[in-house]
């Protein structure tokens, strides 16, 4: 799979399918989502309430609702690279 500018790595790949986070909810982190550094040159994407509503605006209403499931998910990306995709126990990023 390829994400907005960034490929999967093998574990990446595996973790989101243990974790039952789609390719689609993967891009749309990367793409809309909030970034925050990780550490060692890697960073953490996750929706916000900000890139959620503009979401809303570009996607319309009914976008939203589908991805509250997945307010708690993050991507970690280094270098073009996914790392993982994981849940939080609450949002990563407000």
């Amino acid at each position: 799979m390829r994400t907005p500018g960034h490929q999967m790595t093998l574990h990446a790949r595996q973790r989101a399918a243990q974790r039952v986070i789609p390719d689609e909810i993967i891009s749309l982190i990367l793409e809309y989502g909030e970034a925050r550094n990780a550490g060692d040159g890697a960073e953490k994407f996750a929706l916000t309430r900000v890139s959620l509503r503009q979401i809303r605006r570009e996607l319309g209403r009914g976008a939203t609702p589908a991805l509250s499931h997945y307010r708690k998910a993050y991507i970690v990306a280094a270098r073009g690279r996914v790392i993982t995709a994981a849940f939080a126990a609450r949002p990563p990023l407000h």
